[in-house]
């Protein structure tokens, strides 16, 4: 068990590099990486995404994103269609080729991790970490916006629960 010795982003990031290890290791078998997989999924939910919003969904950076598209492009795994009403959008589609491979490794990619990283806990401590980790995500989403878009005044950290709050 982890102590108060190891901070909270260290664990998240552990967690997170060996999840990252393992997929890859299986994403291997088809020629992918974490990040192709990401696509993979993102797209299978909903088809026809704009590579922008692809990258804020996956969380790859653009110029990133733009590679790995190229390379599952290159094995037939998607398709690349200019926006019809702006010719610089960049619309990424499944082929049928990359539908089947999302479809028959969903299942792995999903059930495992999920299930690994939440044994032990009861269906309330999932809701109260899952509640947490959006709390934090935010936290760290209202840190990203310039310094002038936050008030300084409304900044307060929750003595109950250790977080930075933005009202």
């Amino acid at each position: 068990m982890a102590g108060t010795e190891w901070s909270i982003p260290f664990l998240m990031h552990q967690i997170a590099s060996q999840v990252m290890t393992s997929v890859n290791r299986h994403a291997r078998t088809y020629g992918l990486k974490f990040e192709g997989v990401r696509v993979l999924y993102r797209l299978m939910a909903k088809d026809g995404r704009a590579i922008g919003d692809l990258a804020r969904l996956t969380g790859i950076e653009l110029s990133t994103l733009s590679r790995v598209v190229s390379r599952m492009e290159a094995r037939g795994l998607v398709r690349r269609v200019r926006g019809a009403e702006d010719g610089r959008e960049v619309i990424v589609f499944l082929t049928p080729k990359g539908r089947a491979l999302a479809q028959k490794e969903r299942p792995v990619y999903f059930r495992d991790y999920e299930k690994i990283l939440l044994a032990g806990l009861g269906p309330r401590e999932t809701d109260a970490l899952r509640d947490a980790l959006g709390l934090m995500l935010e936290n760290m989403n209202r840190l990203a916006q310039p310094e002038s878009s936050r008030d300084r005044k409304s900044t307060r950290l929750n003595s109950s629960h250790g977080y930075i709050s933005y009202a």
